[in-house]
């Protein structure tokens, strides 16, 4: 039988097989035994695909603060500046690096020869072997220097055994690829080149091992393309075996986990007329889910849970992703419909305890008493889940605007006992401070504002620590200690962000010379000393740094740039990012450097007063598509660093993002909403592909904000809030929140992710405007003083110097 028609012609078995009478003795067959195949590719379709990055509501806030902050010179890995310094930068080791990056090797090697045998140099000869076709010599010295030289094992290994590959001797690059370690940015590469070599002798048992370690999930990142290339490789071994299920179960693996590869369209030419097992429908569905196709994942998961009952394992997973989904489409009641069984009836520990913090949220927003009740039964019933801690935030949160504070109180009071240092734990006492405050007794809840700025950098963000400083100040002047708080605001006022813009405001009302000190400190940032050495903590411990600054060092800067970039930088501490940093600075990766800069500026408290913190913050903060930008939005009467900011944190400047929600483009729009704002300007038709396109996603973006902005009396504040959540939900908020002072008002959005979204979209405006030089420096028209306002009832009282008519656009 030709192997091509093989599966077909299972697939005819077993339709022919449903149609005739089925004997008594034929019921109940014997399973066959599950081929290793199988068994690998079952395992991949047990194992969810959504990220638990996607349970949160707000996916797109900032990463958690950093590792635990290190002292210079209290750790043994701190590098001075020639520690980081390159090995050939003069006489014949130059050269020859010199040649052989201009692809000539030989004469490389010929200059190398009298130069010794420091491990950078036999590096360097034993690449310009390998590169001039002397492979026997790379194979010997590549070999030898696996041994000597740790930071460049893998690297060793892997090209050593591409030499005895060329030289015929299969087994010795067998051996070498094998060795080449997990981890390590060549072990992918390793793997596919072992299971080649295995297929070759036709030990198929050998490669399938080989391959098993690049589809094991969460293995490599799922932009990566070596897993497709890995399922396809093991449906073609399990085929040559005739293990046609196993064949069966890998295409499935690829179809499932990697729907957009062309790898999965090949498999699905060879699936189309085979079974698809339920637990591979859900599989590929959470795999939409984690790529923000929810409409397409809802719609699989519909026609699904008809065949499947709970509490079955498949049922409860595909009822978990469908509310997951519709949480995300923000479609709260049909969400709450989807989880509520999963919650009642699965009692597995990986699905049961997201569904309950995913239907908390839904429930928080149209039933909030069965919120706190959820949020509870989390903690409570699964105290060592990492959302135990979240949850009793959020109860709190909840209680709090339900308007019971003594409930939000013990919430909080339980986690800080709980969780005494996690990012969770500084809101926790935000949020006790806040209620304090609210109750006139803001000096009791200064203790809890000095709690946070003490964990800074092991359970408090940056963020975490300006938003308590700047409220420390405010509550201080509500005491009366009108100095403390100017000198503390003055020292807010130097930072970029959304608290910087605050304090600068208060000061430009109450104490315009110091406003106008710090502004002039904003100007001319001090150039302070290069800042070496620099302590790398536990990122010096870290294989792919250790490789990287060695290649770096030996001027392998592609190589280099590869091993670096995969350091995870959420878990480094500032020295760490600061190095870092300052190495894809000196390879010339603009790219790399802006991500570790933005990285740096999240958790680091300098502010753009000193000149390398302003390097920093300029490349955090580019403006790519400027000239789109100022057209559109000056006609739309929006300050074009507002749209500018908008855009940075709506999409980081992608032009095809595609949100949780099924925003789209540059400025995160709606379909729905860019097709009326599109009617609204006279513009033609507007498809989802045209709003990738920067021009009409500018123009749609800007001309929508300029709309909220001309709703709410130029009020940015509001028009950002609305932008975010919708215009309707701000009016409810403007209601109940009457008579708040601007900063107090941002603070008490009852939605997380539209507080955040405020702050961070108004900060990034006002570090825009800081870094150019364009005009003014604080976005906020001078503040009239107002007296004391009445709080809505069941709330404290607290000043109103920044009315919420305040913030407005620099015109």
């Amino acid at each position: 039988m030709p192997r091509t028609s093989a599966l077909h012609s299972a697939a005819l078995l077993l339709t022919l097989a449903a149609t005739r009478p089925v004997s008594a003795a034929e019921q109940t067959p014997p399973a066959p035994p599950e081929s290793n195949i199988s068994r690998l590719a079952n395992e991949a379709g047990a194992q969810s695909q959504v990220d638990a990055a996607l349970d949160a509501v707000d996916e797109d806030a900032p990463g958690p603060a950093s590792g635990a902050a290190q002292s210079p010179g209290a750790s043994p890995h701190v590098f001075a500046e020639a520690d980081v310094a390159e090995s050939f930068t003069s006489g014949a080791r130059a050269e020859a690096k010199r040649l052989f990056d201009r692809g000539q090797p030989l004469r490389a090697l010929r200059l190398l020869e009298g130069e010794g045998d420091a491990p950078p140099v036999r590096y360097l000869r034993a690449m310009s072997a390998l590169r001039a076709g002397r492979a026997e010599v790379a194979a010997g010295e590549l070999s030898a220097l696996a041994e000597a030289h740790p930071a460049l094992r893998d690297h060793c290994l892997f090209h050593a055994g591409a030499a005895l590959e060329r030289l015929g001797r299969r087994r010795d690059a067998e051996q070498r690829y094998a060795e080449v370690a997990r981890g390590s940015t060549l072990f992918p590469r390793a793997r596919l080149a072992l299971a080649r070599i295995r297929q070759r002798r036709r030990e198929l048992a050998g490669a399938v091992e080989a391959l098993t370690p690049l589809v094991q999930p969460g293995a490599l990142d799922r932009s990566s393309t070596e897993p497709a290339e890995a399922w396809m490789a093991i449906a073609r071994l399990a085929r040559i075996q005739a293990d046609y299920d196993g064949e069966h179960r890998a295409l499935l693996a690829v179809w499932a986990t990697q729907p957009f590869s062309a790898e999965a369209r090949r498999a699905w030419e060879r699936l189309r007329l085979l079974p698809l097992p339920a637990k591979w429908k859900v599989t590929r569905a959470e795999t939409f889910i984690s790529l923000h196709h929810n409409r397409e994942a809802i719609s699989q998961l519909e026609q699904l849970l008809r065949t499947v009952q709970l509490p079955d394992e498949v049922a409860c997973r595909a009822h978990f992703a469908l509310g997951l989904a519709l949480r995300k489409e923000r479609r709260h009641p049909a969400a709450i419909r989807a989880l509520t069984p999963v919650v009642e009836q699965c009692r597995g520990a990986e699905v049961r305890p997201r569904a309950m913090y995913v239907l908390g949220y839904s429930q928080s927003v149209v039933d909030p008493a069965s919120a706190i009740t959820t949020y509870q039964s989390l903690a409570y019933e699964h105290p060592e889940h990492p959302y135990a801690d979240d949850a009793l935030l959020f109860a709190g949160e909840t209680a709090l605007h339900a308007g019971d504070e003594e409930a939000a109180l013990g919430h909080w009071t339980a986690l800080l006992e709980r969780f005494p240092a996690q990012e969770s734990t500084a809101d926790a006492l935000f949020r006790r401070f806040w209620v304090l405050r609210g109750r006139g007794a803001a000096a009791e809840g200064l203790e809890a504002l000095g709690r946070i700025e003490s964990l800074h950098g092991v359970g408090a963000s940056a963020a975490q620590v300006r938003r308590a400083r700047y409220w420390r100040a405010r509550a201080l002047e509500e005491l009366g200690k009108r100095e403390e708080a100017l000198s503390l605001f003055e020292a807010v006022a130097a930072d970029a962000g959304f608290y910087g813009l605050l304090a600068r405001s208060q000061l430009k009302a109450s104490a315009p010379e110091r406003v106008t000190r710090v502004l002039a400190r904003l100007a001319t940032p001090s150039e302070a000393a290069p800042g070496w050495p620099l302590d790398a903590g536990r990122m010096a411990d870290e294989p792919h740094f250790r490789t990287g600054l060695e290649l770096l060092r030996m001027g392998f800067r592609r190589e280099a740039l590869q091993e670096l970039g995969a350091i995870d930088t959420r878990a480094q501490g500032e020295g760490a990012l600061l190095l870092l940093y300052r190495l894809f600075e000196r390879t010339g990766s603009e790219r790399q450097a802006r991500s570790v800069a933005r990285a740096l500026v999240r958790v680091s408290l300098r502010g753009p007063t000193e000149a390398e913190a302003r390097r920093l913050y300029a490349l955090s903060y580019p403006q790519p598509f400027r000239p789109l930008v100022e057209r559109h939005s000056r006609a739309a009467g929006v300050d074009p660093d507002l749209m500018q900011a908008l855009m940075r944190e709506e999409s980081a400047f992608n032009p095809r993002a595609r949100s949780a929600t099924g925003a789209l483009g540059l400025a995160q729009l709606m379909p729905r909403t860019a097709q009326e704002v599109a009617r609204a300007l006279g513009a033609p038709d507007i498809t989802e592909q045209s709003l990738l396109e920067p021009r009409h996603n500018i123009r749609l973006g800007a001309a929508y904000l300029g709309t909220l902005r001309k709703q709410f009396d130029g009020n940015l504040a509001f028009a950002v809030a609305s932008y975010n959540a919708g215009p309707g939900a701000v009016l409810r908020w403007r209601r109940r929140l009457a008579g708040l002072a601007l900063d107090e008002w941002v603070e008490e959005i009852p939605v997380e992710e539209t507080r955040n979204y405020v702050k961070r979209v108004l900060g990034s405006f006002a570090t825009y405007q800081l870094l150019s030089a364009r005009g003014g420096v604080t976005a906020l028209e001078p503040v009239r003083r107002a007296q004391r306002a009445q709080r809505p009832e069941g709330r404290g009282q607290g000043t109103a110097l920044l009315r919420t008519q305040g913030l407005r656009s620099a015109e």
